[in-house]
């Protein structure tokens, strides 16, 4: 396999400083611009004066013309209240025109400042526009600024989806899943913690020696775990790499796919609206406009289409293409799936076209559907590689980057680099084969979909449930930020999935008490938010 192009040898971008030319010819326009603006000034004040001989109404140019004459504190008082008002706000204008007669060097600068002082609104009048731009759409009484809800403090307790925190408050965290898979809490998660701590000899970087029949001890586990569910089919993990976060576990498997044919094909097609993660590579990768904005260039090689048109895909490939990027769930779009037959010929095509299929899932709780990939639970395709995380590592960062050695050029096994991670999804991979998981998810998973649909089916401004197991989105007519909040005074968790949509992203092993509870808890939330909005729209 080739080696990735050095980045130092790239050709540096144009630089945007202006050129001399074009410095003198601002400076010019800067120089025409002053005389204009004191011309202007002098104009101004001969109106004033004019204005003031025939003691017009207006007190602008009155308090002006005051200022001139140096008005004694004892007639000021004189003045009634608008007067008042209107010197506090005109007097730092005429004490600016009186420094600009002295010295004209200044004159552009205090110019400009007297002219942003007499064009800023009363304090009376706000400007309604911003006002308006703030407002969500429909606002619900939040109050209790300090609010502090139990997963940003310290944890006393935690078990399942709750937890407890110093005051002994119980709260339901609905994205629980999201950090362990097993649900908060779990004794083998934290020996696995404390063992590689009691381990740790002062040197994070330092890795020890594996035998070899443990250095791949975690593909040959996460092998296991794939047949268990029936996903053996899904991916060939020839490879099995570990790394300290998800978006460098994406990267890698990017940075594959461009190597890959380096001379000829470096380009991936991703979707528009996708999230990939925040590093240079992950931002760019990334279908949403936010992500780039304020960032400078974006890394080369990325093209995004619109999700769910095939037509589209197959426009965007050419000779340079070398993989298709795919999120089955987009969480920033109330937890919308991909369609299946979308990503049936999305295969097809890369079979076609000697392109890699890659799918980011770092963020969907591993075996949330059932199987151990959310895309199966839609269309059980073979993919090249998979990024998984969410639910791996007990809450701690992580990534895990499975692929096949057409993608990889051979098979390569890393996972001594971080022994923290390593031990930790390792605990997390026997816990789920001691549970059963993910194949017994499905039924449970579709049973609390259903209670959860029956339980708020009734409130008008519920208008969509999306569900891919356990990871659900909910449409609403609301602002999701106000959901959000109300949803935390109340003592539940649970997440923003767009403007209006919420989601939640539950373990896949949950007690039916914490299911009583998530459901208890979600619908006093919507209870509270439609009586708010019922007693602001009155």
């Amino acid at each position: 396999m080739s080696e990735p192009a050095d980045p130092s040898k790239e050709t540096p971008e144009e630089s945007g400083d202006m050129s001399p030319t074009l410095r003198n010819d601002e400076n010019e326009f800067a120089e025409e611009t002053e005389v204009d603006q004191d011309d202007s000034m002098g104009d101004e004040t001969e109106l004033s004066a004019e204005l003031d001989e025939e003691d017009d109404e207006d007190d602008e140019y009155d308090d002006e013309d005051d200022d001139d004459d140096e008005v004694e504190e004892d007639e000021d008082e004189d003045e009634d209240e608008d007067d008042e008002f209107e010197d506090e706000e005109f007097e730092q204008p005429a004490a600016e025109q009186d420094e600009i007669e002295e010295d004209d060097e200044n004159e552009e600068d205090e110019s400009e400042e007297q002219a942003a002082e007499l064009e800023e609104p009363e304090p009376a009048d706000p400007p309604l526009v911003a006002a308006t731009a703030e407002t969500p759409a429909v606002r619900v009484s939040t109050t209790n600024t300090d609010f502090d809800p139990a997963w940003a403090t310290r944890r006393a307790h935690a078990e399942g989806m709750r937890c407890q925190d110093e005051a002994g408050e119980w709260w339901v965290d609905a994205m629980a899943g999201r950090a362990s898979a097993v649900g908060l809490g779990c004794d083998a998660i934290g020996d696995a913690i404390r063992q590689t701590a009691d381990a740790y000899l002062g040197d994070a970087s330092a890795t020890r020696q594996l035998a070899d029949d443990e250095q791949g001890e975690l593909a040959a586990t996460f092998q296991q775990v794939l047949q268990s569910a029936g996903n053996q089919h899904a991916i060939t993990a020839d490879s099995c790499l570990l790394f300290s976060d998800a978006d460098l576990a994406i990267e890698a498997m990017v940075t594959f796919a461009r190597t890959r044919n380096p001379d000829t094909a470096y380009r991936t097609i991703a979707l528009a609206g996708s999230d990939h993660g925040r590093t240079a590579l992950c931002r760019s990768a990334s279908g949403q406009p936010s992500l780039h904005q304020g960032f400078g260039p974006m890394v080369a090689g990325f093209d995004h289409v619109k999700p769910n048109d095939l037509k589209a895909l197959e426009s965007a490939i050419d000779e340079s293409t070398a993989a298709v990027l795919l999120s089955p769930v987009n969480l920033s779009n109330a937890a919308r799936p991909l369609d299946a037959a979308y990503l049936s010929k999305v295969r097809q095509l890369c079979d076609q076209r000697d392109l890699m299929l890659l799918i980011d899932e770092s963020r969907l709780c591993f075996g949330a559907s059932g199987s151990c990939f959310s895309y199966t639970s839609l269309c059980d395709i073979p993919v090249d590689g998979i990024v998984v995380a969410a639910g791996l590592f007990g809450g701690l960062p992580g990534g895990l980057l499975v692929a096949s050695q057409r993608l990889t050029g051979h098979a390569i096994q890393q996972s001594v680099n971080y022994p923290m991670q390593r031990n930790v999804i390792m605990a997390m991979l026997r816990e789920l084969s001691r549970l059963g998981l993910p194949h017994s998810v499905s039924e449970s998973a579709q049973a609390f979909a259903v209670a959860l649909a029956e339980a708020i089916a009734g409130f008008e401004f519920i208008r969509d449930i999306h569900v891919t197991g356990m990871t659900i989105g909910i449409e609403t007519d609301l602002a999701a930020a106000e959901l959000v909040s109300v949803a935390a005074r109340n003592g539940l968790r649970i997440e923003a999935a767009g403007e209006t949509s919420i989601r939640l992203q539950p373990p896949v092993h949950f007690s039916d008490e914490d299911r009583q509870t998530l459901l208890s808890r979600l619908v006093e939330t919507m209870q509270a938010i439609e009586q708010s909005s019922t007693e602001l729209s009155a």
